[in-house]
């Protein structure tokens, strides 16, 4: 079963910690890894083939990243065969530019016809996985928006086309989009699991669909509500600005 995890802190944070932990709940993907990060609010992402534990190991490369990155904002995800191929140009996270800032994208679930939409204009993601179609159809519902109205906050307008993408194209999601600044995790299906840890340098935030958290630590679920289209969560730094249903 795929995963992800997203870490948010008021600093930039190196996740020798965590990261190592979330490869190791992940041993049991076929696919390769990925992980996103911020560098001078530039998008950057590193992905492999490879699988991410293997004997009893996390994978080599997956552990050096863990111990040089440094950002305020990190997404992993660990894939698994319904997610796409087994090439690394098919591996979450996705990065795409728009409304001025660079975004990274990680999704799980299954949304089988959203293979079929085609973005307008836009630079369209060279990949034929349905993740990266999902990433098209937000950033096409969210450049419109704005367009309509360029005073609407960015949580609004994802509000809006989290909507019309549910309705569009029904299916499984739980997804996290970022830019360098703010956090925004969906789920629909799978609930997440969230905790805020104290570290030396400060508080950190940590989401995961990693059904048990990552440590026995207090994990906090975030269940949807089966009445509701999802549960969207805003989140800046170590805080959850907003948590409310679709």
């Amino acid at each position: 079963m795929c995963d992800i995890l997203a870490i948010s802190a008021g600093y930039n944070y190196t996740p020798q910690k965590y990261l190592p932990i979330f490869a190791e709940k992940g041993r049991e993907n076929m696919n390769g890894w990925g992980i996103g990060f911020f560098r001078e609010d530039q998008a950057l992402v590193e992905k492999s083939s490879e699988q991410v534990f293997v004997k009893d190991r996390v994978h080599e490369s997956f552990q050096r990243l863990a111990r040089v990155i440094d950002s305020r904002i990190i997404i992993s995800h660990v894939n698994c065969p319904k997610s796409g191929g087994r090439h690394s140009a098919h591996l979450h996270p996705f990065t795409l530019n728009f409304l001025d800032h660079n975004w990274l994208f990680a999704h799980v679930g299954v949304v089988e016809n959203i293979n079929e939409y085609q973005t307008s204009g836009a630079p369209r993601l060279d990949v034929d996985v349905f993740t990266a179609r999902i990433f098209e159809y937000l950033r096409d519902q969210l450049v419109l928006l704005n367009q309509k109205n360029p005073y609407i906050s960015v949580y609004i307008a994802l509000r809006i086309a989290i909507q019309k993408l549910v309705d569009d194209y029904p299916g499984d999601y739980t997804f996290f989009l970022a830019n360098e600044s703010f956090l925004f995790a969906f789920c629909n299906h799978r609930q997440l699991m969230v905790l805020k840890e104290s570290e030396s340098m400060g508080d950190i935030l940590l989401v995961t669909s990693v059904e048990e958290g990552l440590s026995r630590t207090d994990w906090h679920p975030i269940t949807p509500d089966p009445q509701s289209q999802g549960e969207l969560l805003v989140i800046a730094g170590p805080d959850v600005l907003y948590a409310e249903d679709v």
